[in-house]
């Protein structure tokens, strides 16, 4: 047996402390005392995080809020959305994949590939391009299949827990999927983007061939850069993908396989089809979860080689995570209600904007967008997004800036959330894969998000000028 981990009870103490004692300080910067009882279970879930687990502290986090808010509502926001639903559900649709090896003899089909056999870069560019395309369908649900593909990928290469190669494409695969939930201004959170741009900008319309260049461009070229980060900066030793060799050929898919396969390969397919195409009017009505249900039933009346249902319900149900669900619950909690106009904390995160105001315009410009990556981290990127563009667009008239341009580098920025799990439910899962611990992942994301940034500043201010 391992040695039992020591407990160090002053890391409970703080997240207590949070949680429980910093509702009674002083309001203060414009939070109210409703914002005080939530911002203070939010900053000792984060603590929490770090040092202790995911679950411990999400559950005194959510007991902390609910002396403010009431544990009625904390229910219904961090376990009746389609997020906590989908985390607790999901193993009946991929749990037969896992269950009959079909993810691992995928896994082992892909990195056979002549194409890619030798080429780990190129794996993982290919992995990081069909995140980033494929998220505009539901985010969540396309980083969830990511991440568990790679999991099993990496189990059958020998990758152990935090090394810097799972940690770097957990993150990569998280980045590529905010940025493509924001790729096209018509479906998923880029309508709400292109919401808040109406409303800052109502007399001059969305330049929609302009923006799926830019987002276009900026996807392919930041991908890349996040790769040349793993390789120069971070040192990322990629060998056990580009040193793997199948040294016989891979044997066929087994029954079982190829039926868990076409039912995860329908379960992305309707995904997709219930965003667009003319199954949209009955698809969107059942949702992911709705999807979900459909197939695990299917899947129950399908036999395997031994005449038993193809999954077990009951069995498979016992595969999901609770800790990353509830985590990530909670997280859900925070990104609709941390910003609401009851805890002032969007009012005190406008003004820190106010000591800058009269500095030179261009340098204005980058110290929001600089202020705008720090609050991603933290609070919900399209609360962010919105404080923001005002001042965005009032100083890039100075600037000889189009506003358009502006706001298009301001949604890529809040999409920036890499650092914490507070920054977006896609990070929190990330950071709560089986191969990688939280802390480890909070060490590497810091750097890696501030190269990413003066990269992107350094490309996509002049591009984003070119092109608007």
């Amino acid at each position: 047996m391992g040695e039992a981990k020591k407990i160090n009870y002053i890391h409970y103490f703080v997240v207590l402390a949070f949680c429980f004692g910093f509702r009674f300080l002083p309001p203060f910067a414009g939070i109210t005392e409703y914002g005080m009882g939530v911002l203070g279970p939010f900053i000792g879930a984060i603590y929490g995080w770090v040092f202790i687990d995911l679950a411990w502290p999400s559950f005194v986090a959510i007991i902390g809020t609910a002396l403010t808010v009431g544990m009625s509502t904390m229910v219904t926001a961090c376990f009746g959305n389609d997020t906590f639903a989908i985390l607790l559900f999901a193993s009946l649709a991929i749990g037969a994949a896992v269950h009959y090896g079909a993810f691992s003899w995928l896994a082992v089909k892909i990195l056979s590939l002549k194409a890619l056999e030798g080429k780990g870069y190129l794996i993982l560019f290919t992995i990081f391009i069909v995140a980033w395309l494929l998220a505009c369908s539901n985010s969540f649900v396309i980083a969830f299949i990511v991440m568990g593909f790679v999991t099993e990928m990496f189990k059958q290469v020998g990758v152990k827990k935090n090394d810097k190669l799972a940690i770097f494409t957990y993150l990569g695969v998280a980045y590529q999927v905010m940025r493509g939930q924001i790729l096209f201004p018509f479906v998923g959170p880029g309508v709400v983007y292109v919401g808040a741009y109406k409303a800052a900008m109502p007399n001059q319309p969305l330049e929609v061939v302009p923006y799926l260049t830019m987002m276009g461009l900026m996807g392919i070229i930041m991908v890349v850069i996040y790769l040349l980060a793993m390789k120069f900066v971070f040192r990322v030793d990629i060998s056990p993908l580009s040193n793997y060799k199948q040294e016989t050929a891979v044997p066929p898919a087994t029954r079982e396989q190829k039926l868990s396969l076409g039912f995860f390969a329908a379960f992305i397919i309707l995904n997709l089809v219930a965003v667009v195409g003319p199954l949209k009017p009955y698809l969107s009505k059942l949702g992911v979860v709705g999807i979900i249900f459909v197939l695990g039933v299917l899947m129950v009346l399908v036999k395997n080689d031994k005449g038993q249902p193809l999954i077990n319900m009951e069995e498979t149900m016992h595969s999901s995570n609770l800790s990353m669900a509830v985590m990530i619950g909670y997280v859900m909690f925070l990104a609709t209600n941390l910003s609401t106009p009851a805890t002032g904390i969007g009012t005190a995160v406008a003004m820190l904007f106010q000591p800058f105001i009269g500095l030179p315009p261009i340098v204005f410009v980058v110290v929001v967008m600089v202020l705008a990556l720090i609050i991603t981290n933290f609070a919900n990127n399209m609360m962010v997004a919105v404080v923001c563009l005002p001042f965005i667009i009032n100083f890039t008239s100075m600037i000889g800036m189009s506003p358009m341009a502006a706001v298009v580098l301001m949604f890529i920025i809040t999409e920036f959330a890499l650092c914490t799990p507070a920054g977006s439910p896609i990070t929190a899962l990330a950071m709560s894969q089986e191969l990688v611990t939280t802390k480890e992942m909070m060490k590497y994301a810091l750097p890696m998000v501030i190269i990413l940034f003066v990269a992107f500043l350094l490309i996509g201010w002049p591009l984003a000028n070119f092109i608007f």
